[in-house]
């Protein structure tokens, strides 16, 4: 995909921004000697000033070790390294998937040389989102136009030992995309061209017999991550989509976790039928609308079924305490046993969640095709469950990203742990979560609030446009229900 695509989209970059990109290019070629330099101390903790100590390599580590403010403050920064500072300090570390000793640290930057443009643009990306500086963000860019080149050379290389140094950089030019992106849709059906070329990537190494469920638990995580931008500009899902998805269940046979893949399968149908009943003229009490609500019915029916075989395999517990309320939602947090576990559950809620909510549409725009096809309990039941998913996701957002209110002690009592040590790489998904949690029908306004103010504290710390859209996504959501309210008012009024 990058072998065909690479070159088109760099010859659109230079047309819209304007930049050379050539590969001797200061602002537009490989980082600059300074740049490595200054990194690779970044990385192994010899930076000018730093003392040694006597911790072993797998010794937990804190954020300030590895940061560059470790630099004597003498030798100043130049914009690259200062997108580098900002990527670690608010994109690496700090987060739930982190590198948490110093072989994590090691192993996450020993492949790291191949990414470093793309580390620096999405760095240089956020400061000039906050501090609305044009000239950070033509750099930035023009390290997105050379890491796409750098990129492109790493996959015709095709080196069995360079897989991770391919697919962490091809994920991190889709989170430049959701750090830059404008608008929601756009900034989705971008990320999700990386995406795709990902899986691509991950696909034609597998299976990888030392990898977890060899390597099929990586490529559901990149699969997974797909539903989402499909979902929001509308695309159907391909055929090397269901192609891989089956893959993966061969590789899986026999684990509890190969209950993932029915819920991808779940999740396909639901967007499946989204698009049907968008597309479609419904006629209340026609046999086609009756059958398209059946078909809705049927759907829940699975995703409740399927709660219980996600409860075996990814079991959490819910735990409560004393916190700002800012920061954990209700006091409540969810315990996993991993990363991908937390990350599945998400999913889960959320693709449940839209199934009811569509459910609910369909209650009130056709009540006579409603009344023969599903039972008041049922229909009731509706409204308890994406309040109680919506809840979930909220209460889950501590294990997926740490609010800054929290201490350091704190955030180690919810992090989950994981394999990949990737930082904010899986939050723009709950993002999105969130957003549907917030604004799920008849959910309590707090849901809206809590979630709301999520999505603007990480805007105002990451400098994330991805963030930035979903919230204002979020007022305009509830600006249209206000509308409608008042009308509603009004037409009561009018009748009495």
């Amino acid at each position: 995909m990058f072998r065909d695509e690479s070159s088109k989209v760099i010859q659109k970059a230079h047309a819209q921004w304007g930049s050379s990109g050539s590969p001797t290019d200061p602002s537009g070629g490989p980082a600059s000697a300074s740049t490595s330099a200054s990194a690779a101390s970044i990385w192994t903790n010899e930076s000018p000033g730093a003392s040694s100590d006597s911790q072993t390599a797998s010794s937990p580590i804190t954020p300030r070790e590895v940061a560059p403010t470790r630099i004597a403050k003498k030798v100043d920064m130049n914009m690259e390294q200062r997108g580098l500072q900002f990527y670690i300090n608010r994109y690496l570390m700090n987060h739930p998937d982190s590198p948490k000793t110093r072989d994590q640290v090691a192993a996450y930057f020993s492949s790291a040389d191949a990414a470093q443009n793309v580390m620096i643009a999405v760095g240089l990306a956020g400061m000039s989102n906050l501090l609305g500086n044009k000239d950070m963000n033509l750099v930035a860019r023009s390290k997105y136009v050379a890491a796409l080149k750098q990129t492109g050379q790493l996959i015709a290389n095709n080196d069995p030992a360079g897989l991770v140094a391919r697919i962490r950089s091809v994920v991190s030019l889709a989170l430049f995309e959701v750090v830059q992106g404008r608008g929601p849709k756009v900034t989705v059906g971008s990320a999700n061209t990386h995406i795709n070329g990902a899986v691509a990537v991950l696909r034609s190494v597998l299976p990888l017999p030392q990898a977890p469920n060899r390597g099929a638990h990586g490529v559901l995580q990149l699969l997974f991550s797909m539903f989402i931008p499909y979902q929001m500009t509308d695309t159907p899902l391909p055929a090397g989509f269901f192609e891989t998805l089956k893959f993966c269940k061969q590789l899986m046979q026999g684990v509890l976790e190969v209950c993932s893949v029915d819920l991808a399968l779940a999740i396909a149908r639901y967007l499946q039928l989204s698009a049907t009943a968008e597309h479609t003229v419904l006629t209340d009490g026609r046999p086609t609308t009756d059958g398209l609500i059946q078909q809705f019915v049927v759907l829940e029916n699975a995703f409740d079924r399927l709660e219980g075989r996600l409860l075996e395999a990814f079991p959490f517990t819910q735990n409560q305490g004393e916190y700002p309320p800012e920061a954990v939602f209700r006091g409540k947090w969810h315990k996993y046993n991993g990363v991908w576990s937390g990350r599945i559950w998400n999913h889960y809620r959320w693709a449940r969640i839209l199934t009811n909510q569509k459910l609910v549409k369909l209650f009130a725009d056709c009540p006579i095709s409603s009344n023969k096809t599903v039972p008041v309990a049922q229909r009731t039941k509706c409204y308890a469950t994406i309040e109680r998913l919506a809840e979930d996701i909220l209460i889950s957002t501590p294990s997926h990203w740490h609010h800054p209110m929290l201490d350091p002690e704190t955030t180690r009592a919810f992090e989950p742990g994981g394999f990949g040590n990737s930082g904010a790489v899986g939050l723009p998904s709950h993002l999105w979560h969130l957003c549907t949690a917030g604004c799920a029908p008849n959910v309590p306004p707090e849901f809206w609030d809590w979630a709301y103010n999520v999505l603007q504290v990480i805007w105002r710390q990451m400098g994330m446009q991805h963030a930035l859209a979903l919230s204002e996504v979020m007022v305009e959501q509830r600006n249209k229900l206000t509308r409608e309210t008042i009308q509603t008012e009004l037409k009561i009024e009018d009748e009495d």
